[in-house]
């Protein structure tokens, strides 16, 4: 089973470039609610921001710490726990990492989203397909 996607553009310094963002659908306390995630192939995990943690009801002070790394010096403080999230027909329970901070990012990653789904975007029809793995 496929599901697609428009491939979204963002103006950037570089000009037009793809924005590959789904809508992902979450489960909160006040109701579902869709953000829209960057399909991240190079991110490790799930990333999303603190206060969706709270939104779905995962008590901050007991999620485990951890340390991000990425670009720069450094790294981000933050919390793991899992999100449940509904992706198109599938639901899928992955490890997040949660981050302080107004600016945080909404990512879904390789462990337990992109090692379940192939991935293919297409510039020249302007889509992101996902594909169930077999």
């Amino acid at each position: 089973m496929s599901i697609e996607f428009p491939l979204r553009e963002k103006l950037t310094l570089f000009g037009r470039v793809s924005d590959p963002t789904i809508p992902v659908t979450i489960q909160t306390r006040a109701g579902a609610r869709t953000y829209m995630f960057l399909v991240d192939t190079g991110a490790d995990c799930a990333v999303a921001p603190r206060h969706l943690a709270q939104q779905v009801g995962l008590v901050w002070p007991s999620l485990p710490p951890a340390q991000m790394v990425g670009i720069g010096q450094g790294g981000v403080s933050t919390r793991v726990g899992p999100l449940t999230l509904q992706v198109g027909p599938w639901t899928f329970t992955v490890r997040c990492m949660f981050v302080e901070g107004p600016r945080a990012p909404f990512i879904l990653g390789r462990a337990d989203f992109l090692d379940r789904l192939i991935l293919t975007i297409d510039p020249v029809q302007r889509r992101i397909i996902l594909t169930e793995c077999s």
